[in-house]
């Protein structure tokens, strides 16, 4: 019988862990804060690596003033889900069922900074290499010391899905920590992807970049997303980290509203 009990005690934080990974969010269910005005549309971007959550951003896009502002939570911090108690938010999106991962990290997010996020992208940077190739090569802008890690020239270079991949895990002393080369990489892929077509391929490319992320976005929306990063003055792009100087969760709401909404 005790040897009974403790393989049961050893068996016990994985029965645990294979049930918290069902946690399931229906399509109401998200904690939005109506009280946020629509003008500004807010995205969650996940980027996998494996199983890992190795970026988590917050894309907010105001159609009404231009501004776009760009926000990457530090995946370390700890929330609250209901169904599984503390964990890290980096860890949010894998308890969730496989068609509700994305609503559960919405709504965590939601919930930790008041926001209206109904819009998310996850994607295994593991699968670039065979997304880049839809478009041929993927034309980043290398900074000195990013093309000296990567053996590559400064300035505009087309890399190819293996060199896009080294490219969105590089990790360089003095990288500002708002900034996420996966996220930088997703964005050019998708403003290729959707703009570098003809009329007859463009729809063809997106719905295969797409089709290759967990997402809930759309077609229109990811062509607006991909347009405001990529275009715009700088004045009407800011980058923001959470939780920065934020003592708690107060201090990152009110960072971020004031960024996006002020």
């Amino acid at each position: 019988m005790k040897k009974l009990a403790c393989l049961l005690l050893c068996l016990l934080p994985l029965v645990c862990s294979c049930a918290l990974a069902q946690i399931e969010v229906g399509k109401r269910d998200l904690s939005l804060n109506a009280e946020l005005t629509r003008d500004v549309t807010n995205i969650l971007v996940l980027l996998q690596d494996g199983e890992t959550t190795d970026t988590l951003m917050i894309a907010s896009i105001n159609s009404g003033t231009g501004r776009a502002v760009m926000t990457r939570v530090d995946g370390a911090l700890s929330v609250s889900v209901p169904e599984a108690g503390e964990v890290a938010l980096r860890d949010v999106y894998a308890l969730g069922k496989k068609d509700s991962r994305g609503r559960l990290a919405m709504r965590t997010v939601n919930e930790l900074l008041a926001l209206n996020i109904g819009t998310y992208v996850a994607l295994d940077v593991s699968r670039l290499p065979e997304l880049v190739d839809v478009v041929e090569a993927l034309n980043m802008n290398l900074t000195q010391e990013e093309a000296d890690a990567l053996s590559l020239a400064p300035g505009i270079a087309p890399l190819t899905g293996e060199q896009a991949l080294d490219f969105v895990r590089l990790r360089l002393p003095g990288d500002d920590p708002a900034r996420s080369r996966g996220y930088d990489a997703l964005m050019q892929l998708l403003y290729q992807g959707l703009h570098e077509s003809d009329m007859m391929g463009l729809l063809s490319i997106g719905t295969k970049l797409l089709g290759s992320m967990d997402t809930n976005l759309n077609p229109m929306t990811a062509i607006a997303l991909a347009t405001a990063v990529q275009g715009g003055d700088d004045d009407d792009r800011r980058e923001l980290s959470l939780p920065g100087d934020a003592q708690d969760a107060e201090g990152m709401r009110t960072a971020l509203h004031e960024a996006v909404y002020e």
